[in-house]
């Protein structure tokens, strides 16, 4: 019997939002914005504290610095109830982002990667993978030491062990290389349409989706960001809309769909229930600037779907 909903394995990131940002300064000049918040985040620390905000329960792995900024992350998962202990450690600084929100909410960032650039499969306790229902790889593209091989080595681990395998890349123009092999070993892929063009050479998202499906994936998605998203398992096909709320901050908006959608089907939901219930787990992150602070248990959103309409 598995006792962990959701692994969660990937990229940490201690994150700095400054707002509002509209414009750069010119070399040797000031710009000034309004207000700056310090907060955890990367794409396996979203996605997994927003699924443990939902009701999962959940494991996070990955790979923070000898720094400050490391016990920052740290702490931030103890007061979220996440156990620590699958956590590796390096002599490299801890990722760290500036995001900067404009007006629309639609962020821009400035990233370095610090030690998720050594992350490996000798950083995961594979032992925790296997007592998990899905392993989430959150960040691929951005940890050169896990990517390519590495991860479909990890990847069929999770099948010859009877874990379900969900995947969330990060944009990049060569990123090709590193997703399409792993395709086959997926059951759940839901990039965005920008990430899509450059894994498949593709433009239009109809053929992006049946890419995936053709490669071997049993649920794919391509998220269309204000357009909604386009899903299927191969037998279903849907386009869903966006909820019609006010946009704080999109940091995390994707990151929040997966987490919405792998309780989806934690819970066994049809594709079309999980699908909306993903949506409006979106529309609550953007709400709210921080990639998790919009998020509230799954009865919440389940209200929100009751009264809100697509």
């Amino acid at each position: 019997m598995k006792n962990i909903d959701l692994t969660c394995l990937g990229i940490l990131v201690l994150d700095v939002f400054g707002k509002t940002i509209n414009s750069f300064p010119e070399e040797g000049t000031s710009e000034y914005f309004d207000s700056m918040e310090l907060l955890p985040g990367g794409c396996a620390y979203n996605t997994g504290i927003d699924a443990r905000k939902l009701g999962l329960n959940v494991s996070i792995q990955g790979k923070v610095g000898n720094d400050q900024f490391a016990n920052i992350l740290l702490d931030s998962l103890k007061n979220e109830n996440v156990s620590v202990d699958k956590v590796a450690k390096g002599n490299e600084n801890t990722a760290f982002s500036f995001v900067m929100i404009p007006d629309s909410g639609q962020r821009r960032i400035f990233h370095t990667p610090g030690v998720n650039n050594t992350y490996c499969l000798k950083d995961i306790d594979f032992d925790s993978i296997k007592n998990s229902k899905i392993m989430h790889i959150a960040g691929s593209s951005l940890m050169p030491e896990l990517d390519g091989e590495e991860t479909v080595e990890l990847l069929k681990f999770c099948q010859v062990n009877g874990v379900l395998t969900s995947m969330d890349p990060v944009y990049k123009t060569d990123i090709a290389d590193v997703i399409v092999p792993c395709l086959p070993y997926l059951d759940i892929f839901l990039p965005n349409n920008d990430e899509s063009v450059h894994i498949t050479g593709l433009t239009n998202p109809e053929e992006q989706l049946q890419f995936y499906l053709d490669k071997g994936v049993k649920i794919a998605g391509v998220k269309l960001g204000p357009q909604g998203v386009l899903i299927s398992n191969g037998k279903e096909k849907f386009k869903l809309g966006v909820y019609n709320v006010p946009v704080a901050d999109t940091c995390g908006a994707g990151d929040a769909f997966i987490a919405g959608f792998l309780y989806g089907i934690i819970k066994e939901w049809d594709l079309l229930k999980t699908a909306k219930f993903a949506t409006a787990t979106a529309a609550h992150c953007v709400q709210s600037v921080g990639a998790t602070s919009g998020l509230k248990k799954a009865d919440k959103i389940l209200e929100f779907i009751d009264k809100n309409k697509l």
